[in-house]
């Protein structure tokens, strides 16, 4: 006879169901915090953590009783390279200066999806909060989040929506779609047929965001402009070139082409310049992102400079806070992106001046 599965462990979301509340007061109650929840609710707190067996880890019950001083960062990248990437970078460096100010440390762990279970950190709290980012399709998104705020720790969902019943946890996003829209009313402006637009075929909440945003600004400045998204197995330079090389070879030479960062963008200005094709007079081309490398492009590379250092500094700031006083100060927060023009996408022989795009949004 086979051996019985193990029973499956009790979490903060099953006690706040059965006892009619949130999982972040559960968490207040069972964490000693009741002076924040009203008697009558605290009591069916308890009685539904009786009722159902809930016994908290060890880990837990060291957690109350002192902090550990750090925080942990989750990104949910199938790529064992997720460092590499220019906005990643840019994006923990502001986190642990965030941190550090405060005299929090950063515990990092990158995984795919299919390999959540083993990350550490989910296995045993070693964290006072958790700030995450997450590729895939939405709901797989939305369980990941949902499966860290079991943990009873802080949530900091960057670069997509935190899920609507997690209540102790905020987002903070780039206006991706600002940018994504600047960039559409820009190459609308050359009256072109056919745009390729280059994005990976991991699903990053960003990319979706630019993707639908450029289909938006195209169809409002003119009908009839067709869109080609190409999804390339990878964000790397020969991945891209082999991908956009296929469909030229199949379909011919568009009219433009917006990378979905610039990365991408830099892969088809050097395919491109292989091929002898003249930039911006035969295709125009547009980055986003507007780290360092794109000033090595020739021509320049029009893009859409995003401060991903700030969000970084942000997310720290907003978990710290609400580890001091025990609530985010906002639910969401979007920082402005800048629509940066150059030569890559130039119809005329003057330059347009750098503008925002956006203005930084805060919702309680």
């Amino acid at each position: 006879m086979a051996d019985a599965a193990p029973p499956r462990r009790v979490t903060l979301r099953d006690i706040a169901q059965a006892a009619g509340t949130t999982t972040m007061t559960v968490s207040n109650v069972l964490n000693g915090r009741s002076d924040q929840v009203g008697t009558d609710t605290a009591r069916r707190v308890m009685a539904a953590r009786d009722r159902l067996g809930y016994r908290p880890l060890a880990a837990a019950r060291q957690l109350r009783a002192a902090r550990r001083m750090a925080v942990g960062v989750v990104i949910v990248d199938p790529s064992p390279y997720y460092l590499s990437d220019l906005f990643t970078a840019a994006l923990l460096a502001g986190l642990n200066e965030g941190l550090g100010k405060h005299n929090y440390s950063l515990i990092l762990h990158g995984s795919p999806a299919n390999d959540l279970a083993s990350v550490p950190m989910l296995r045993s709290i070693e964290s006072d909060g958790i700030c995450v980012i997450t590729s895939g399709p939405a709901r797989e998104r939305k369980r990941i989040v949902e499966r860290m705020a079991d943990l009873g720790q802080p949530i900091v969902v960057i670069q997509d929506m935190a899920p609507p019943d997690a209540e102790d946890c905020c987002s903070i996003l780039l206006d991706d779609e600002a940018g994504a829209e600047a960039v559409g009313e820009h190459l609308a402006l050359s009256d072109p047929k056919r745009i390729v637009m280059l994005v990976p075929e991991v699903e990053w909440p960003a990319m979706a965001r630019r993707e639908t945003a450029l289909r938006r600004a195209l169809a409002r400045k003119k009908a009839g402009i067709e869109l080609v998204v190409l999804r390339c197995p990878d964000e790397g330079f020969e991945a891209t070139q082999a991908t956009l090389a296929r469909h030229i070879d199949a379909a011919g030479l568009p009219d433009a082409v917006a990378g979905g960062n610039d990365r991408m963008a830099l892969a088809a200005l050097q395919l491109f310049a292989a091929r002898g094709i003249d930039v911006p007079g035969r295709v125009r081309v547009t980055g986003f992102n507007g780290f360092e490398n794109h000033f090595y492009a020739r021509p320049a590379l029009t893009t859409v400079s995003v401060p991903a250092f700030r969000l970084g500094e942000d997310a720290a700031t907003a978990l710290v806070e609400r580890l001091k006083t025990g609530r985010f100060a906002w639910r969401k927060k979007i920082l402005p992106v800048e629509f940066a023009p150059a030569a890559s996408s130039d119809i005329t022989p003057t330059k347009q001046n750098r503008k925002p795009t956006s203005k930084q949004g805060v919702v309680k």
